[in-house]
């Protein structure tokens, strides 16, 4: 997971000039997470702002940081210019400038307009040239693994022992087999999207390459993991974009967390345009996804599709994600998952035990 260094708060920049590397030492642990999603690039965005205001440690955009394939009235395909001409809008942005002068870390993943197309998968004729531009502007380094690989994902592991926290950036792009519509227009399942379930055994989502890395990820020693994921994992009946589009794919992912032993799992998504936190008990343990989306827009229609896994939630105006880390909380380390509005204000919270991910 890249750190640009000019994004870097002033000690940063003096550990990483001392330390000879962009990436300075991880003594102090993370104890806020921000995520957002879903934003058009040509308007306001003060919500920006109010995410710079709660202090994170990390901002993490999980998709849709711009819309590269539309301009508020029509769809159309994109080139190479045209996908960098949009993101260097969103770069040059007072809202972004704004936000990347008060987050020491930024990064991300994308969905599928950020990608370049509002139903592309594995077939994207543009997907290198999109990489390439996505990476730029994440300010990612020349030589990283993750320019050298296939696809945007990646990982790091933040603070000391007993305190590590686990970021995972899945794509849920670049391997995508292409989904199956539903029968109806309102979903196969009486929902409000326009995908039915692909149950074809050779149907992907993450693609092998990314299977074998995350096993790896998920073997590795840390207190807390936040997997994110541009689409929701646990909810699956709006047929929207989301993982219960790929119901294989789903249960692999419970199953490789019980496989692997990783303790300490949440999921992050986006992409559904409201917020909510879902909650399965289909893995080891109950395994909590807190969604988080727009930051420009939302639509309360979305909000009403249904959910039986819902804990919190949904709520409907703009928001961004949050999640807080109590390490010294009392009896054990405690995670609080917030939906924080353009105003400061919050949507809904939720209060997990560490002990309780295990």
């Amino acid at each position: 997971m890249n750190r640009n260094v000019q994004r870097l708060a002033p000690l940063a920049l003096f550990l990483a000039a001392v330390f000879g590397c962009s990436t300075p030492p991880d003594e102090q642990p993370l104890t806020r997470v921000a995520f957002g999603s879903c934003a058009f690039q040509w308007t306001e965005q003060p919500i920006l702002r109010a995410v710079a205001a709660t202090g994170p440690d990390i901002y993490l955009s999980l998709g849709d940081a711009i819309y590269a394939d539309y301009d508020g009235e029509q769809t159309f395909d994109v080139t190479p210019e045209s996908l960098r001409a949009e993101w260097r809008k969103l770069a040059d942005h007072p809202d972004w400038q704004h936000l990347v002068g008060h987050i020491p870390v930024i990064d991300g993943t994308w969905d599928n307009h950020d990608y370049g197309h509002h139903g592309a998968g594995a077939e994207f004729p543009l997907k290198e040239a999109s990489k390439e531009i996505f990476l730029d502007f994440f300010g990612e380094a020349e030589d990283s693994e993750r320019r050298r690989r296939e696809g945007i994902y990646d990982a790091a592991i933040h603070g000391p022992a007993g305190r590590r926290v686990q970021v995972i950036l899945l794509d849920t792009r670049t391997f995508k087999s292409p989904p199956v519509l539903a029968e109806r227009p309102t979903g196969a399942r009486g929902s409000l999207g326009k995908f039915a379930p692909n149950d074809d055994p050779d149907a992907n989502l993450l693609g092998e390459a990314q299977w074998t890395w995350l096993a790896e990820q998920l073997r590795l020693p840390a207190e807390l993991r936040l997997i994110a994921s541009s689409g929701q994992v646990v909810a699956d009946e709006k047929g929207m974009d989301e993982w219960g589009n790929y119901p294989r794919e789903r249960r692999r992912l419970f199953e490789l967390i019980a496989e692997t032993g990783a303790t300490g799992v949440v999921i992050l998504s986006g992409n559904a345009h409201f917020a909510e936190i879902s909650a399965t008990d289909e893995g080891p343990y109950r395994i909590f996804d807190i969604t988080s989306s727009g930051l420009t827009h939302v639509n309360a229609i979305y909000a009403q599709a249904p959910n039986p896994y819902r804990v919190a939630g949904p709520f409907a105006d703009l928001n961004f994600g949050l999640v807080e880390i109590d390490w010294t909380a009392k009896p054990c380390t405690r995670i609080t998952l917030k939906a924080i509005t353009d105003d400061g204000s919050q949507g809904f919270t939720h209060c997990v035990s560490l002990d309780s991910l295990k």
